[in-house]
């Protein structure tokens, strides 16, 4: 199997987990402190691998616009998607997430040029059918689903991922993956430490260490994990099936809310997980 599809499910299993913590971090000490903890303990850490790559490619002058562009973007993305995780709930949230697969395939056929036959689209909207099925709790919330808190933040954020997706992964290509996280995430820590420094938010660090320090943890361990798995995974297999594929972190969230919290779902649920499973393991498949 491709080492590429290897990495996507990483990204996969990643996420699954890491968004439960990073929700359950965000209402107990607010979005951006929970950004700062994530992206500078990745700044941080990845430094040392990628620390010579810096010189070379901000001297290039042809660099600035596409390292601008990712930074920036994904600077909005993370604040829009914390925010709609914040107000919103993740059995809403969640179907709106599908969004990113259709911008990042679009973008990966417009800008990016990759090609995908009539089969790789027929299993990419069989994965983005199954998704929205399996994290709709009630058929009937999709008639209401704009009324839910944090549904628009979720559209914006749900957006902007699936044009991060394209531009982290296009960025990889050029650059390597360690340091286009690196870079975007160390973006991310300057805008969110500085935002601190204006609210006095830093004062409140120590006490955030001293109380929620596992949680702080394991939503940057798993959030960090994802991403630099995502990353080189779009070096290895196409953008839009590697976005496709990590997307399937909807169906391990509801299989955990089945094993941990003994929920119950829906016959419309339990299609959708078998409807996504098959894309997911078909995309596998043909991208060997």
């Amino acid at each position: 199997m491709n080492i590429g599809i290897f990495f996507a499910i990483g990204a996969l299993f990643g996420w699954a987990f890491g968004d439960f913590f990073i929700q359950k971090t965000i209402r107990k000490i607010g979005i951006i402190r929970a950004l700062f903890y994530i992206t500078s303990v990745s700044s941080i850490l990845i430094l040392p691998f990628i620390w010579q790559e810096i010189a070379p490619i901000f001297f290039n002058i042809s660099n600035w616009l596409l390292i601008f562009s990712a930074c920036a973007l994904v600077i909005l993305t993370a604040l829009a998607n914390f925010k709609g995780l914040k107000l919103g709930k993740l059995a809403v949230v969640m179907p709106i997430n599908g969004l990113e697969i259709i911008i990042a395939v679009i973008l990966a056929m417009v800008i990016g040029q990759e090609m995908y036959d009539l089969k790789t689209f027929i299993y990419i909207f069989l994965v983005l059918i199954g998704l929205v099925l399996t994290s709709v709790a009630s058929l009937d919330k999709i008639k209401k689903i704009k009324l839910e808190n944090g549904v628009i933040w979720a559209v914006i954020g749900a957006s902007g991922l699936g044009a991060s997706d394209y531009i982290i992964g296009h960025a990889s290509r050029i650059f390597s993956p360690l340091f286009v996280i690196w870079l975007t995430h160390l973006a991310v820590a300057i805008f969110s430490g500085l935002f601190m420094l204006k609210t006095q938010g830093y004062k409140q660090i120590k006490n955030d260490l001293n109380h929620f320090l596992k949680l702080i943890g394991a939503q940057s361990f798993l959030d960090n994990i994802s991403w630099i798995s995502f990353a080189y995974a779009t070096i290895y297999i196409p953008i839009g099936i590697a976005t496709t594929i990590s997307e399937g972190y909807i169906i391990v969230a509801v299989m955990l809310g089945l094993l941990i919290n003994k929920e119950k779902i829906k016959l419309h649920q339990m299609a959708g997980i078998v409807i996504a499973l098959f894309g997911i393991m078909a995309l596998s498949l043909i991208s060997v």
